[in-house]
């Protein structure tokens, strides 16, 4: 009698709702596990409002549509529990299924997915069976905040099959060569760096993918003038988005948890200049440029730096972190675990 599958049972509110990080993260890591356990995803059904001061104690509108998304959810498991929970959207989400999971005997994974901060103290203070650290440094930082906690580390991927240099190009209109951004509306993307950057180069120009405000905008084509162009794509067309650019930056301070479009650019070919901060040294290692964004004299420097050097070598970096080993990693977990 072949043996019973691990039944594992994801819970991430945003996927299918909207593409970063995280839900990147589900679909990848979903695709090339489906087959080895008895998987589900649990998403939400529509977007919450803003993010306001309450977040810090779970009580603005994202946090209570997730904590009622995930006692809808944990509703289902009562009579026939997971094996294994993993918990993606911290606050009520991480406390609630704590609190189910230890009534049913589940294990529980916790990922590190929201950078160090707040969200992360509480995950770890909630002792999960495991917390998942998707960096070395963030792995060390996890143990001063509770050294009892299981922690492993396993980074998250870069599916180097498709993010690659040949292949289809977008047209973005813009007069090479182009240096990409791409990010969110959040502050600490910093994004008006980027544009203070460029704007002191004489002929590059500027695509920021992702939704800006008015002000960042305003900025971008009062320095760039005709070469700044802010758009949105569906992810599954960004692929060809990075192969139409030259060089790739993401000014984010040391706030910014991760970073998967440096892997994304990095196995597309493109040279990167990032944050110098203990978790963009670990993506890029030798092949990125590391500055202070917030120095404009080096920030700049780095960027002409990388158009002249461009990345022919930076894919193998990325290879690195291919899905397949990360995958392997996440099953070896879950087999452990239970």
């Amino acid at each position: 009698m072949p043996n019973k599958k691990i039944k594992l049972a994801i819970l991430s509110f945003y996927s299918g709702l909207v593409s970063r990080g995280v839900e990147t993260f589900v679909a990848e890591l979903s695709a090339r596990i489906k087959d080895k356990v008895d998987l589900t995803v649990y998403h939400g059904d529509s977007l919450p409002g803003r993010s306001n001061c309450l977040s810090y104690l779970f009580l603005d509108s994202p946090s209570l549509a997730i904590k009622q998304f995930t006692q809808k959810s944990l509703s289902k498991f009562n009579d026939d529990p997971p094996d294994i929970i993993m918990a993606l959207n911290n606050g009520w989400m991480s406390l609630l299924c704590k609190r189910f999971c230890q009534q049913h005997r589940t294990k529980l994974i916790l990922a590190g997915f929201s950078g160090i901060g707040w969200d992360d103290k509480v995950n770890l203070w909630l002792k999960p069976d495991c917390f998942v650290a998707a960096t070395s440094w963030q792995a060390q930082w996890a143990k001063t905040i509770n050294h009892r906690a299981r922690i492993e580390t396993i980074n998250i991927g870069v599916d180097t099959n498709r993010f690659r240099p040949d292949g289809d190009k977008f047209n973005h209109g813009l007069k090479p060569p182009v240096i990409l951004v791409v990010a969110g509306p959040q502050k600490f993307k910093r994004v008006d760096l980027a544009i203070a950057a460029v704007s002191r180069l004489p002929v590059a120009s500027l695509l920021v993918v992702g939704q800006q405000e008015d002000k960042i905008n305003g900025l971008g084509r009062k320095l760039l003038g005709g070469r700044y162009r802010n758009i949105q794509v569906d992810y599954q067309d960004l692929d060809g988005v990075y192969r139409a650019c030259r060089v790739y930056t993401l000014p984010s301070g040391s706030s910014e948890a991760y970073g998967i479009s440096i892997l994304e650019a990095m196995a597309s070919g493109l040279a990167v200049v990032v944050n110098d901060d203990p978790i963009r040294r670990e993506l890029v290692g030798k092949a990125g440029i590391l500055v202070n964004p917030a120095n404009l004299n080096s920030y700049t420097d780095g960027l002409k730096n990388a158009l002249k050097l461009g990345g022919k070598n930076n894919r193998q970096q990325a290879l690195k972190f291919s899905w397949d080993k990360i995958s392997r990693q996440y099953l070896d977990l879950c087999s452990n675990l239970v």
